[in-house]
């Protein structure tokens, strides 16, 4: 285990007959309650990242009844986890400022963006072509979503359906568009990942955004979608 102390950057890596030595450049000192401890493991790995918070801030006893958080190591206790932070884009995205990801907003308008049109898995796919021809917001490297990112919107606080956070339930009325609203439907139908089901590969997982649940469900059934860009390689 290595800790740096100081500022140090690489400088170069030496050969010693054994392996590689790290030859560090050191620079002004830190403070010690502000210097990270670093392993091997944790340069392989890459960039940190925190979870996002799950939103919950309410605790609860065994039946069911609402208590007193303080001391009981729930998560409404805990609230561990990156706070959510979204911002409407104005161009009828949605960027997560926590994970780098940019959402498509879903409108009420009959167009490609309607929250309640409904895909099979594959017809999901074709939806996201669709935005790339037509260079949605600007861009046409939207894709469908992995389970992982997916599973970051349900916000777990809301006692009401949709399970997500209020950026993307915005000004949700008839007819709006996604430069106008933001819309999530709800309803029981999965919002589609790009995630196939190893164990069973004619079935894809999906979050269910009337509960905030993630689940998998079979390719043929329909589900909605919800486009993504960015985000860490």
């Amino acid at each position: 285990m290595l800790a740096l102390r100081s500022r140090a950057t690489i400088a170069s890596r030496a050969a010693d007959g054994r392996g590689f030595a790290l030859v560090l450049r050191r620079r002004a000192p830190l403070a010690a309650a502000a210097v990270p401890l670093l392993t091997a493991l944790d340069v392989e790995a890459g960039p940190r990242s925190r979870p996002i918070r799950t939103g919950q801030t309410t605790c609860y006893d065994a039946t069911g009844a609402v208590v007193a958080c303080a001391g009981t190591g729930q998560d409404g206790d805990l609230k561990r986890g990156e706070k959510r932070s979204y911002a409407d884009l104005g161009s009828g995205t949605i960027r997560d400022k926590r994970a780098g990801l940019t959402w498509e907003k879903l409108s009420d308008d009959g167009s490609i963006h309607d929250k309640d049109t409904l895909y099979t898995w594959a017809e999901a796919f074709e939806k996201i072509d669709t935005l790339n021809t037509s260079s949605f917001a600007g861009f046409d490297d939207w894709r469908l979503p992995n389970a992982a990112e997916l599973a970051t919107l349900p916000d777990l606080s809301k006692a009401s359906p949709p399970a997500i956070s209020a950026a993307f339930t915005a000004g949700c009325t008839a007819s709006c568009t996604v430069l106008t609203c933001s819309c999530t439907p709800n309803e029981v139908f999965q919002f589609w990942s790009s995630t196939t089901d190893p164990r069973a590969p004619d079935f894809a997982w999906g979050v269910n955004f009337h509960v905030g649940s993630i689940s998998t469900r079979a390719k043929t059934l329909t589900g909605y979608v919800r486009a993504v860009r960015g985000g860490l390689n």
